[in-house]
């Protein structure tokens, strides 16, 4: 394999509790040079918890630090990553929670199997369940193996709370990759990257502190999504554009999971507001009648109006949702026109 230089692009955001844990894992990457083929950098969504404090301290060890006067969230806080990536003439960029703990040879079987085919785009690791301190769980739990699109429309990371058990050991195309950990190469980003003429004047009507800055930042993560279900975005818009998610189990890193579907109860309502307003926005940029008929009954139609009831019955806080999902209708179906220069090949299960 030729040696690549990568960018590991770090969000943080009140993450004082791992960041220092995340920093020690990734800086001890077997096959790379802190500094010179791999450059770490972590971006602070204007934390309030002494992360910044953690940071500082870092810088003395050539991890270098941004500091976001205000939350751009997960997706405008990484394309800022995505824009050093292109200028720095990194060969890929790993975007990387900081609550993710990455295995001595992680980056370099990523980096392996990103190489193998110029349409693998993008690469994602096995992840395992970690405790506070990014160890492994004793129970050896599977927090995901790449992610799977039902015919609902839902998406899932393969094998998330499975016992490790040897089932998800093969290579292979997987649908997408979590937002947790993935490798995305230079020229996949450059691809699949929002073209200029989408507008981003709806998102900052929602997200004034959007507009600051924009065009120093590459649009990698549809900054409308903010956060929750961008890399599924991500993920899907790169298969409509001919690009292809592998997922590579030699490649292993642990992970303090905190938001599952069962846990949907007791979950802040701003982000199960997310998770309906962007549930609408992942089909508004990407759905069409090549997923299938079946994702039109099950997904479009009934899993929708399920989606619609439970909100106006049950979760009420989660209206604004709907009706930010409305107003973003348009600037999403112009991204679904302006990415479909080839046909769908994500797997829909």
């Amino acid at each position: 394999m030729t040696q690549r230089r990568v960018l590991i692009h770090i969000v943080t955001f009140n993450s004082a509790e791992t960041i220092v844990k995340c920093i020690e894992h990734a800086s001890s990457q077997q096959g790379f040079s802190l500094g010179e083929t791999l450059v770490i950098r972590v971006t602070d969504n204007a934390s309030q918890d002494g992360t910044l404090e953690h940071l500082k301290a870092l810088e003395r060890h050539g991890i270098e630090v941004h500091a976001n006067a205000h939350n751009l969230g997960f997706c405008g806080a990484h394309n800022q990553g995505a824009a050093k990536c292109i200028a720095g003439g990194f060969d890929a960029m790993l975007v990387l929670n900081p609550d993710v703990g990455l295995s001595e040879r992680c980056l370099l079987e990523m980096c392996e199997a990103l190489s193998d085919s110029g349409r693998v785009g993008i690469v994602t690791p096995k992840l395992l369940r970690a405790a506070s301190d990014l160890s492994p769980l004793s129970s050896g739990t599977i927090d995901a193996a790449g992610m799977v699109l039902t015919s609902s429309l839902r998406h899932f990371d393969r094998g998330s709370g499975e016992a490790d058990s040897g089932a998800y050991d093969t290579p292979q195309a997987v649908f997408g990759a979590t937002g947790a950990c993935l490798l995305i190469s230079r020229a996949c980003v450059q691809d699949v990257a929002l073209p200029d003429r989408i507008s981003d004047e709806p998102v900052w009507r929602i997200y004034p502190q959007l507009r600051e800055g924009s065009l120093q930042r590459v649009r990698l993560f549809d900054e409308a999504f903010f956060a929750y279900r961008e890399d599924a975005d991500l993920s899907w818009r790169a298969g409509r554009l001919g690009w292809t998610c592998v997922y590579t189990p030699a490649a292993r890193a642990t992970h303090v999971r905190v938001v599952t579907p069962e846990r949907r109860a007791t979950l802040p309502q701003l982000l199960n507001r997310l998770s309906v307003r962007n549930r609408f926005l992942l089909q508004f940029n990407n759905w069409d009648l090549s997923s299938g008929m079946t994702s039109l009954l099950n997904g479009i139609v009934l899993r929708n109006l399920l989606v619609v009831a439970g909100v106006v019955l049950r979760e009420r806080t989660s209206l604004p949702g709907l009706w930010e999902a409305l107003r973003l209708r348009p600037r999403a179906r112009s991204i679904y026109w302006s990415t479909r220069r080839a046909p769908a090949k994500n797997e829909i299960v």
